[in-house]
């Protein structure tokens, strides 16, 4: 058990005042200098006698150097300037210590901050008193690295030298130990900042920490006793959308069933009342709707999308959508500066692809006699051009999602494949060939090697079912669509042709252990899908790989070859 920090005496909220800035979020928005131009910049400057040296150059020059990781250039810089009698100021020292954290140098870094409070000494302390900010910008390194030891360290280096740890300092120690899976860490932490810091229940950020904490752990029910001890006045007026999401998620994540009775047949008492499940997720999005400064954005819409699917409630999924649509709408209407970004997400378009085929599954199955009911099986229809009016609505209400396809945001490659998947699985070809294309256009799917040989051999060990599939089709008509004429030995003015190689893998990441579906899925989309067919082999010594021979390869092209994935 980690042993708890104790403060010199607790501080409250109102005492805090303007932070130091984010050394990540500085660095983040530095624009790109060159550190070497920089620093022979400096260097020439303090070299000449005559020229004017102030704090203010060393502290621009470190600056440079620490952003760009430059350790020894930034402490060169400090060490000339002195010699010219221009002390660097303590803000610069400490953009070094990060840079040193940054480059996996953290004792190091930790003990110039040490250094530092020796030699600032009163400025070292008064910093630390009026705006805690000394240590933060180290903080936000260990926090992006989830380094929760050094972030440890740090607070009961705060504590020797007589510093008070901020409360941000204890938030930071909560996500890095639930990042690293410490859960004895992060209870201790939590339950001492709830005893030294009872101002902690209208502290917003603290509260958002504590809960994605416990998320994160996988203890969601831990949340929502957060949750029920929020004051909700409190929370309609103060809490903002990261609050709510927080929320939404560990109710969505919690059991929707009762608390299991105890050997004694009770109920357990401490969860008698808490709100779980599906239930409490309904609760906090209503609240979320009637907050007056935070606004449901489209991670709330998507988790309590995913939410309801999960539990089957796909008549709740559609009304969501709706939801998500109108307000999307209005936003768009209202807003007359910049384009707000869309509320309907990647996610939430391949939940509704599944709602809407659900229900058209169920009402068909209802239509059916009672005969196939029994056996479980679907009643043959009888052959028609004319659809019925509930097939008509299912195909309309299809058209409006795949509209929404053309703004999705596709940043998240984990996103953009579960979209592509459900594309794929209820057939809808060319709109996922279409997001495909996207990926490739707006740089989601990076230089990866992917493709190598000149485009001969195609890799899809990273990719799902339905992007493997899209992947395969793009390189193919990418290949006819390069080649021209006919030769021997090549295509004229092209690269010679060779045997195509498909590496699907052996099954080592699905979900049956050495029981590979890429590789299969591809044989038949090679085989059943192409005119003419491509009829791939698997590799003599590789049973992962397919082989598509140059033969083959250069027949298909010559005969205008195209796979049927549309």
């Amino acid at each position: 058990m980690m042993r708890l920090l104790l403060l010199p005496g607790r501080v409250t909220l109102t005492q805090r005042s303007t932070r130091w800035p984010s050394g990540v979020a500085t660095f983040a928005s530095l624009p790109s200098q060159d550190w070497r131009q920089v620093v022979a910049d400096f260097r020439r400057k303090a070299g000449n006698d005559e020229a004017e040296l102030v704090s203010e150059d060393a502290a621009n020059a470190v600056f440079v150097c620490a952003a760009n990781n430059r350790i020894r250039e930034a402490l060169d810089i400090i060490y000339k300037a002195e010699m010219r009698g221009v002390q660097t100021p303590l803000k610069s020292h400490v953009q070094v210590c990060c840079a040193m954290a940054r480059k996996n140098q953290k004792d190091r870094a930790l003990e110039a901050m040490k250094t530092l409070h020796e030699r600032f000494g009163a400025e070292f302390q008064q910093t630390s008193a009026l705006h805690w900010g000394v240590y933060d910008p180290l903080l936000s390194v260990f926090k992006a690295q989830g380094d929760w030891r050094s972030t440890h360290t740090a607070i009961g280096q705060m504590n020797e030298l007589g510093i008070t740890p901020s409360l941000r300092s204890f938030r930071v120690l909560m996500l890095t130990a639930a990042k690293a899976r410490r859960k004895d860490s992060l209870l201790s932490t939590v339950a001492f900042v709830k005893e030294k810091f009872p101002e902690v229940w209208t502290d917003v950020r603290t509260l958002t920490a504590i809960c994605q904490a416990f998320v994160q752990i996988g203890e969601p029910e831990r949340a929502m006793k957060i949750y029920q001890k929020i004051d909700a006045e409190w929370l309609q007026q103060n809490g903002n959308t990261v609050l709510y999401n927080q929320l939404l998620l560990a109710a969505i994540r919690s059991s929707d069933a009762a608390p299991k009775p105890t050997k004694n047949g009770n109920r357990r008492n401490v969860q008698k009342h808490i709100p779980m499940g599906i239930q409490a997720a309904t609760r906090i999005f209503g609240q979320l709707q009637a907050a007056q400064n935070a606004s449901a954005d489209d991670f709330t819409f998507a988790t309590y999308m995913l939410g309801l699917e999960k539990r089957d409630r796909w008549d709740q999924v559609v009304e969501l959508f709706n939801t998500m649509l109108d307000t999307q709408t209005r936003n768009k209407k209202s807003s007359k500066s910049e384009p707000q970004k869309p509320l309907i997400n990647a996610l939430a378009c391949s939940t509704m692809i599944r709602a809407l085929h659900k229900l058209s599954e169920t009402h068909e199955f209802k239509q059916s006699d009672p005969e196939s009911q029994k056996e479980g099986l679907k009643a043959p229809r009888k052959s028609s051009k004319k659809l019925s009016p509930q097939q008509e609505k299912f195909k309309k209400d299809v058209v409006v999602v795949l509209k929404q396809l053309f703004t999705v945001d596709l940043t998240s490659i984990g996103h953009a494949s579960t979209l592509i998947d459900t594309l794929d699985e209820f057939k809808l070809f060319t709109p996922a060939r279409k997001i495909f294309q996207r990926m490739l256009d707006e740089d989601v799917i990076k230089e990866t090697p992917w493709r190598q040989k000149d485009g001969f051999e195609i890799d899809l060990h990273t990719f799902s079912r339905g992007v493997a599939k899209c992947a395969v089709v793009s390189a193919f008509e990418e290949i006819r669509a390069s080649q021209s004429g006919t030769s021997e030995a090549s295509l004229p003015g092209n690269a010679p042709l060779e045997n195509l190689r498909v590496i699907t893998g052996v099954g080592n990441r699905s979900q049956e252990f050495l029981k590979p579906v890429l590789k299969q899925e591809i044989s038949e989309l090679l085989s059943k899908s192409c005119r003419p067919p491509l009829w791939p082999s698997t590799h003599p010594t590789n049973p992962g790989v397919l082989v598509v021979t140059r033969n083959r390869l250069r027949n298909w092209i010559e005969k205008g070859g195209v796979i049927r994935y549309f």
